[in-house]
């Protein structure tokens, strides 16, 4: 049987260019478009998409570098011409000199003097008027005041919590990109189990200690940056620092924070006896007495009549004067001090406390000028070195020490761990010989 009938051809279908080249002419324009959009889309979206890609990184803080203090007499002079401006204008209208009268023989007589004080009248509107002035001033540098509050949770015999807080004053004294740094009295806030920081313009938000110096009771701070709200002005919350080199007796000051240790209370005064050194371990700080009242449990800052913080509330140097006032540690010292705790840096501590020797001692006992040991702490590297009471201290590493002051700063550009060799002067019988004593620096927050 025949199959020829069902033979077929295959034919190849003709190939359609036009169709094909329609269709890449398509798929190019689609790509085109594609690429457009997507551009488009990424360069909108492109700050968007930064942030949740660097959202998971962590932040590096910045290094803390509080501005040199320069001051020029003429600005050390600023606050007694400003007070002597004010007093000029308050009496220039009753300061009126009859130039026909007699002159006035002295010593004057108790009538011409209270002659004389009578043209110097304040009152009752102009004492109002200042009153309201200083309020004034006072509610703004308060600005600067943050509030402080640790909690401290306990368990009684029934099982219930109870919850006591304690307050403590400070200012915020940088940013450093991660936190809020703010300066404090560490002593409220010890065995806590909970920080808050509060401002004054209403936001608050938790807080942690940072670093504590054993010594001046300071502690730093930290507030996370993450906790501040988006609209806060942060360079409005820094208080400016200034300077303490230019406190002097009479200099009028107002205390804020808690100085009658209750949070928002204010004081105004003067600066009414002169500065004293304070003998502290490996520490040079000048403390100022105020006339304004205090309290046992009293925090805060002093402020110059310029919006500056020249002090930090103290309660260790209260009971040294014998009364109830304000006393302060002067800023200028303690700004080395504040930047590396600032900076998470470790203190330098050797344990040695002293002053400075008198050019009257260095004439007439011959003292050799240097930095006079006053005191060893207990257990400390000098005292297990050797370093005696009454050594003077003439140099470090070989770098020449006159004052007290040059032996702290010397000291605290060491490192804890870093070996030095202390040059002491050591009276025997009727000279001074020098002796070399080898001692490891260690930390002050381990001391």
């Amino acid at each position: 049987m025949s199959n020829d009938f069902i033979k077929e051809d295959i034919k190849k279908k003709p190939i359609n260019k036009s169709k094909i080249v329609k269709k890449m002419l398509t798929t190019v324009a689609l790509a085109v478009i594609f690429g457009v959009v997507a551009s488009l889309i990424i360069l909108v979206l492109e700050p968007f998409l930064q942030k949740i890609t660097t959202r998971n990184e962590d932040p590096v803080p910045s290094t803390i570098t509080l501005p040199e203090e320069e001051m020029s007499p003429e600005e050390m002079l600023s606050e007694y011409m400003m007070q002597e401006s004010a007093l000029a204008e308050l009496t220039a209208a009753e300061d009126e000199v009859d130039e026909t009268a007699d002159p006035v023989d002295l010593p004057l007589s108790d009538d011409q003097i209270s002659a004389i004080l009578g043209r110097f009248k304040v009152d009752a509107t102009k004492y109002r008027q200042m009153m309201i002035s200083m309020s004034n001033y006072a509610r703004e540098i308060g600005n600067y005041v943050v509030t402080i509050t640790a909690v401290k949770s306990s368990v009684d015999w029934l099982n219930s919590v109870n919850d006591s807080s304690n307050v403590t004053s400070g200012i915020v004294i940088a940013e450093n990109n991660v936190e809020l740094l703010i300066l404090a009295d560490s002593t409220p806030l010890k065995n806590s189990d909970s920080l808050t920081m509060a401002t004054r313009n209403g936001f608050s938000a938790p807080a942690y200690i940072k670093e504590v110096d054993n010594i001046t009771g300071l502690a730093i701070i930290g507030v996370a940056l993450t906790d501040v709200p988006g609209e806060t002005d942060i360079e409005s919350l820094i208080a400016p620092l200034g300077s303490s080199s230019g406190i002097y007796v009479g200099v009028s000051v107002v205390a804020v924070g808690s100085p009658k240790g209750v949070s928002g209370s204010i004081g105004y005064g003067i600066v009414d006896a002169p500065r004293t050194m304070v003998s502290n371990a490996d520490t040079f700080m000048y403390c100022y007495q105020t006339d304004i009242p205090s309290s046992k449990n009293s925090s805060g800052v002093l402020f110059n009549m310029q919006g500056q913080v020249v002090g930090i509330i103290t309660n260790k140097e209260t009971g040294t004067t014998g009364s109830n006032v304000v006393m302060v540690y002067g800023i200028t010292e303690l700004k080395g001090l504040i930047e590396k705790m600032s900076n998470g840096q470790e203190i330098s501590y050797l344990g040695i406390s002293g002053t400075n020797v008198t050019s009257q001692a260095n004439s007439e006992l011959g003292v050799p000028m240097g930095a006079f040991i006053t005191a060893t702490d207990m257990d400390s590297p000098a005292m297990l070195a050797g370093v005696q009471v009454g050594d003077v201290i003439v140099a470090m590493n070989d770098q020449k020490i006159s004052t007290f002051i040059e032996y702290v700063n010397v000291l605290q550009n060491t490192k804890p761990g870093d070996t030095v060799t202390l040059t002491v002067q050591r009276k025997s019988q009727e000279e001074y010989v020098p002796i070399d004593l080898e001692m490891t620096v260690v930390s002050r927050s381990h001391e």
